[in-house]
């Protein structure tokens, strides 16, 4: 059976992750002299002074962000199943190409050719990879009101709604690139920012809900009292059943157990 914590860690694998990554590569930025976003491209920290860290900043990045995906295309079943599983395999993938961005020159020696064509290929496909599943999640997220199989959490459609905005943008971005109209350096960081913002606001929703293993069943932290009274009131319907032994008896235990656990530590505010 997963646990609680299990549930959650994949969620804060993506969030810590991207924070990190984030972090990371702005003290790359603040560190690397001489460097302006908008003369100079993402990929130019791979040649800079603290290319090590932008290194380790990519690799983090896209490889806890994997386990994130995992757990996403998980809750949003019942939906487009077709949409789910091209959005995840698509991910994963650019998850991948985006932890290899991370390679820098050195790894190839005297080989410069080849790691700018290595390099040029994984950066391309993480960026236009992102752009798709961020675009086939969002598509997801405004079916769901409309899927009756659907158990999983409710999404804000904000985060639909800029998910799919961001697809746009960049094509208007490629648009105006081919008319010189913007430079390549500010269309790869203006996509990064909102790639990252994403991922933030995604995360950000599923930490704010905890899912007790109990189809449907979705609290925020402040209902958290409400979550106890409701599966203590549910235990002892099953234990008037003579239910003790189910496997949902057990679930409802962990839970409730859980649930006291959380409230002692930090009771919640009465509205």
């Amino acid at each position: 059976m997963v646990t609680q914590s299990e549930n959650k860690m994949e969620v804060l694998f993506g969030l810590f992750g991207v924070l990190a990554s984030l972090t990371m590569l702005i003290i790359t930025i603040i560190l690397t002299p001489n460097f302006n976003p908008v003369i100079h491209s993402v990929s130019s920290l791979a040649r800079g002074e603290m290319r090590a860290l932008f290194s380790i900043s990519f690799t983090i990045g896209g490889s806890l962000s994997i386990p994130f995906y995992i757990y996403l295309e998980r809750e949003l079943r019942n939906i487009k199943e077709p949409i789910r599983r091209m959005a995840t395999g698509v991910s994963i993938f650019s998850c991948v190409c985006v932890a290899l961005v991370g390679i820098i020159p050195d790894a190839f020696g005297s080989y410069e050719d080849f790691f700018d064509g290595f390099h040029a290929f994984v950066a391309a496909v993480s960026f236009i990879g992102s752009t798709i599943y961020i675009g086939l999640f969002s598509m997801l997220m405004l079916y769901v009101p409309k899927a009756k199989m659907y158990k999983g959490p409710v999404f804000k459609n904000f985060i639909a709604y800029f998910g799919i905005a961001i697809g746009i943008l960049v094509i208007l971005l490629l648009i105006a690139f081919q008319l010189d109209i913007l430079v390549m350096p500010l269309i790869e960081w203006t996509v990064t920012i909102c790639i990252f913002s994403w991922i933030i606001l995604m995360a950000l929703q599923l930490v704010s809900y905890k899912f007790f293993n109990i189809p449907g069943m979705y609290y925020k932290r402040a209902q958290y009292p409400e979550a106890l009274k409701r599966f203590e009131d549910a235990l002892e319907v099953l234990g008037n059943l003579d239910m003790t032994d189910e496997p949902i008896t057990e679930t409802l235990k962990e839970n409730i157990e859980y649930l006291k656990k959380t409230l002692e530590k930090k009771p919640q505010k009465k509205k």
